[in-house]
């Protein structure tokens, strides 16, 4: 990653103390801006309010600190050292009043915002905008979502103009790891939290389909995740058709979790509150076609009938038929799939991530 000039604070309410698609975010741009620290002067500077500093890699460590939920020594640290920045990033919209705050005593901060999905959809289910907020992110000079999805929903229900926003797609870690052949029995892969807020994952509407499928096809289903919905969803399969060929795997190590995707031929997650949808770029990692819900930002990573299958999760039939499709056609699911690696390679692996977030900042400068 290139250096991009002038001193940059990066706020976070979490990275490595948990897991989560806005935690690895978070450890990929602190992971990005501890690369440059060498060759910067001044250096980045990083501020983690719910981790600790044991929690951070060494290499991250000499530039940031965690603040295990000290708000008040958070906040008073983040004031000091935006005095001497060009370019705060603020990891999260919780954090956009002290950033606003910071931008009051220094006008010429400049305020970047990462945003990820549903907490920028003022959706009542998972989180209702502040009054505050619309008024706040006048200060913002970028707001830097994942996906167009959720800068399109944002502009509208923020009021935030779309000459405000830049793109700034997830991304994962490789290697790429394609399967020479396809399994002999279709094996279809979820992997998911089960959360009382994860809802949206539609995992019953995915057990319902399952259920259609028909029982010559051999076809298995593997949910690897946990949570509060765990035991309702189990409740569901067993009152369906083909409960057996149904296996809940819970947590499991990354061992496991790899082994899953080898024995898998297709991942299907069919969510409607994703907002990037990073679960699908893991699936083309291994070289899976994929299939995601209609809503939100996975529909802008993969593309319906090339890589994988967008569907209405409510249209049960119709996701079982994405799902026959690719249980009956192997060699084509397999073509998906590679496709689907292709476009992981070019476009969503870590370099693609350090070059985007460089030219963000440039552009900030």
């Amino acid at each position: 990653m290139t250096r991009a000039g002038g001193r940059v604070v990066f706020l976070a309410l979490d990275a490595w103390s948990c897991l989560g698609g806005m935690q690895a975010f978070n450890r990929r741009v602190a992971a990005s801006l501890a690369d440059i620290s060498a060759a910067s002067d001044p250096i980045p500077c990083i501020h983690v309010l719910r981790d600790i500093d044991q929690d951070m890699p060494k290499d991250v460590r000499a530039l940031a600190r965690g603040y295990d939920t000290d708000r008040f020594s958070f906040a008073w640290a983040t004031l000091r050292a935006a005095r001497s920045a060009d370019t705060l990033l603020l990891g999260h919209i919780n954090l956009l009043p002290l950033g606003w705050l910071a931008k009051a005593f220094k006008p010429r901060l400049r305020l970047i915002l990462f945003v990820h999905g549903i907490e920028v959809w003022d959706d009542p289910a998972y989180r209702r905008r502040r009054w505050y907020e619309p008024a706040l992110l006048r200060a913002v000079a970028c707001v830097a979502s994942v996906s167009q999805e959720t800068a399109r929903i944002m502009a509208e229900r923020l009021n935030v103009p779309a000459s405000r926003f830049a793109i700034l797609p997830n991304a994962i870690d490789g290697p790429v790891r394609v399967k020479p052949t396809s399994p002999q029995q279709p094996v279809f892969l979820c992997v998911t939290r089960m959360e009382a807020h994860d809802h949206g994952k539609n995992i019953d509407k995915l057990l319902q389909a399952f259920a259609l499928m028909p029982r010559e096809s051999g076809a298995v289903l593997e949910i690897i995740g946990d949570g509060a919905l765990r035991p309702r969803l189990q409740a569901l399969s067993e009152t369906l058709e083909g409960s057996e060929r149904v296996r809940f795997l819970g947590r499991v190590s990354d061992d496991e979790r790899d082994a899953a995707y080898r024995r898998a031929s297709a991942f299907v997650l069919p969510s409607t509150k994703e907002g990037f949808g990073i679960v699908y770029l893991e699936a083309w990692k291994h070289g899976l076609p994929v299939i995601c819900g209609h809503v939100g930002g996975a529909r802008d990573i993969v593309t319906d009938g090339e890589d994988g299958f967008v569907v209405d999760p409510e249209n049960i039939v119709d996701l079982a038929s994405s799902m026959r499709r690719l249980a009956t056609n192997p060699s084509r699911a397999a073509v998906m799939g590679r496709k689907g690696a292709q476009k992981l390679t070019a476009s969503y692996l870590d370099d693609s991530f350090r070059k985007n977030l460089s030219l963000l900042l440039t552009e900030a400068l």
